[in-house]
């Protein structure tokens, strides 16, 4: 498929992005973030320097708003910029649901002022 252009310049429109479904975020999580953030999202691999967290069970608003500001460039990371600048807001929607929902050693304590 080509498009003429205004200017009248032949263009080949970029390729679809894939529908942002769970099944989507399942693959894209095994396919590149478990290289960085374990297989679980829970154990992430040891690298010198800054180690990846565990993502695995974060607040899904979290996750959303740490994948837009990364492909939006107002984080800065040498590795998830990159991994982050394709996404649609659909596509971090996805992952981020799915990552919140994976099973996590994180937890949050108990704050005393509020203990009995």
């Amino acid at each position: 498929l080509v498009m003429i252009t205004t200017l009248g310049l032949a263009e080949t429109p970029a390729s679809p992005s894939p529908p942002a479904t769970l099944a989507w975020a399942t693959q894209h999580f095994k396919d590149t973030c478990s290289s960085c953030h374990g297989a679980d999202g829970a154990h992430p691999i040891p690298l010198p320097g800054n180690p990846p967290p565990i993502i695995a069970g974060q607040y899904q608003d979290y996750l959303v708003q740490a994948l837009t500001e990364y492909r939006d460039g107002q984080r800065q990371n040498m590795i998830m910029a990159p991994q982050a600048k394709d996404l649609t807001d659909a596509q971090v929607r996805a992952l981020a649901a799915y990552i919140s929902r994976l099973p996590s050693p994180l937890h949050v304590l108990p704050r005393p002022e509020f203990a009995h």
